[in-house]
């Protein structure tokens, strides 16, 4: 009852890759694109800022030497191109989206706010964790800079650190198994900071404390308010002190919450979607209507067989 709670299979969207290279040449969305083309050699570089926003580079090689000619010679057409692939990231709106071709490799650079937090001398660097499908690198070849004075203090298995814990790659070679990461969370701590674990997590603490909290709260009312009833009801059959029958009532509740809170935690985007979708939802109301019913019973037993 308390596992983290997860949006449905069914409704689930498919991994993604990271690069927003991908489907490039065959997109519907942007007509007058030039020569059809498939595209080699991709990268991703984002560079983390401490101050909450990220850098991305993105570069491709286009194996149709028309098609980079087209993008190269047209600006406008290149815009449009660039926009239909690349204005929005993540959920995100980009920002400062700019093109260029070198040879035949198109360039594209963005900045992507909201993705960085810091809190407590330690910095998170969250862009896939509002989703609960997994991203992975597919053809890229991902790098992440740390901010400027900073080093990795944790991530996905699936990446690996590099230069010293500068730079963390991630393609399809350094992860075990499935390279994919949901919900990806990265964090950084000062170069040679003392404790440097505990400023990381103040800054997980920082942005998912809330939502963590919210979901133990859900928990706490859809099932802890309900069992929280019926066990009320048993301490009332050994001592019929209201304070007391309240008392555990309660205990009971905020139990069921703690617990599902520091199951949960943190509590990202994805746990906090599965928390509240409609399908959890309508097994959920049931069962606690159900409970707070026998709850209920139980009560209204003792207070006859009381009389």
């Amino acid at each position: 009852m308390l596992a983290v709670v997860v949006t449905p299979a069914a409704a689930r969207p498919p991994p993604q890759p990271v690069s927003g290279f991908d489907g490039f040449g065959g997109d519907a969305r942007a007509p007058g694109t030039g020569p059809p083309t498939e595209t080699t050699d991709v990268t991703v570089n984002v560079a983390v800022a401490a101050n909450g926003s990220s850098v991305w580079t993105e570069r491709a090689t286009l194996t149709d030497p028309d098609a980079a000619d087209a993008l190269r010679a047209n600006e406008s057409r290149r815009r449009a191109v660039i926009a239909a692939q690349f204005d929005h990231r993540f959920g995100r709106d980009t920002h400062a989206l700019a093109s260029h071709v070198e040879n035949d490799t198109l360039v594209v650079t963005y900045r992507l706010d909201g993705v960085v937090h810091e809190a407590g001398g330690g910095v998170l660097f969250a862009p896939f964790a509002d989703y609960t499908n997994d991203y992975y690198p597919g053809d890229a070849d991902v790098t992440v800079d740390a901010p400027a004075g900073y080093r990795v203090v944790d991530r996905p298995d699936a990446m690996a650190v590099a230069d010293g814990g500068a730079t963390l790659r991630w393609n399809d070679s350094t992860g075990a198994g499935d390279a994919g990461v949901s919900p990806g969370l990265v964090t950084f701590a000062s170069a040679g900071a003392t404790l440097p674990g505990v400023r990381a997590e103040l800054a997980v603490l920082a942005a998912y404390g809330l939502p963590t909290v919210g979901v133990g709260g859900v928990y706490a009312l859809l099932f802890g308010a309900p069992f929280g009833l019926v066990a009320s009801g048993g301490v009332r059959l050994v001592r019929d002190d209201r304070r007391t029958v309240r008392a555990s009532a309660l205990a009971v509740a905020l139990s069921v919450g703690v617990v599902a809170a520091l199951t949960t935690y943190p509590a990202t985007g994805s746990v906090v979607a599965g928390t509240l979708h409609p399908f959890f939802l309508t097994l959920a109301v049931p069962f606690a209507l159900l409970v707070s019913l026998v709850g209920i019973g139980v009560h209204v037993a003792i207070a006859r067989h009381e009389r």
